[in-house]
C-alpha cells in the first residue's frame, strides 16, 4: 500500500513521512525532491524559469513513473499535488491519503526561514498562507484521514497515522 502525505507547506509532510518508511521499513519519496532530481532543477526555477502550470505539468506526469506505482511507500506530495483532480485519483485509487493540517500561524512560524518556497513572498506574511489554505482546503478534505500535527511531535504524527491506517486497513 502506498500512504500519501498531503496537506499545506509546513505541516511536517516530509519528516513524518520519513519517520513513518523507516518505521515500516519502506521506500519514503517526497514528490518535491523526486521532481527536483529528474529534471535536474529546484523548483524554485522551474517556477521562475518555466512559471506555475509547467510545474503542475511535471506533477501531473510523474504519477505515471512506475517506480511510485509498483511498491509500497510513502509518498509526501506537494502541497498543490491534490488540486489536480487525475493526482487526486490517481492517490484514491493507489493508496490512503493523509491530510497533515496546522494553523497558519504555525506553518508561518515553521518555515519562515525556509528560502525554496516559491508560492510565499517575502517577506512571508500571515495573510497570505491563510489564503493559500483557504484555496485548497475544499481539496485537502477528500482525503481518507486527516490529523491536526499543531504542538506535537513527529513522533506522536506517525503514531497518529498508523493508527489510523492500521486501524482501517489491516
Amino acid at each position: 500500500m502506498i500512504i500519501f502525505l498531503t496537506g499545506m507547506m509546513g505541516t511536517g509532510k516530509t519528516k513524518a513521512g520519513q519517520v513513518l518508511a523507516d518505521t515500516l521499513k519502506c521506500p519514503f519519496v517526497d514528490l518535491d525532491l523526486y521532481l527536483e532530481k529528474k529534471t535536474g532543477k529546484s523548483i524554485s526555477d522551474i517556477f521562475r524559469t518555466e512559471g506555475e502550470a509547467a510545474f503542475r505539468k511535471l506533477e501531473r506526469e510523474i504519477k505515471q513513473d512506475p517506480f511510485l506505482n509498483t511498491t509500497d511507500m510513502v509518498i509526501a506530495t506537494g502541497g498543490g499535488f491534490p488540486l489536480d483532480e487525475g493526482n487526486r485519483e490517481w492517490m484514491q485509487s493507489t493508496g490512503v491519503v493523509i491530510w497533515l493540517q496546522a494553523e497558519p500561524r504555525t506553518i508561518l512560524k515553521r518555515v519562515q526561514t525556509s528560502d525554496n518556497r516559491p508560492l510565499l513572498p517575502r517577506p512571508l506574511r500571515l495573510d497570505h498562507i491563510q489564503e493559500i489554505l483557504e484555496k485548497r482546503t475544499f481539496v485537502y478534505k477528500q482525503a481518507n484521514y486527516y490529523i491536526q500535527t499543531d504542538g506535537k511531535s513527529i513522533q506522536d504524527i506517525v503514531r497518529e497515522i498508523l493508527e489510523k491506517v492500521e486501524k482501517n486497513h489491516a
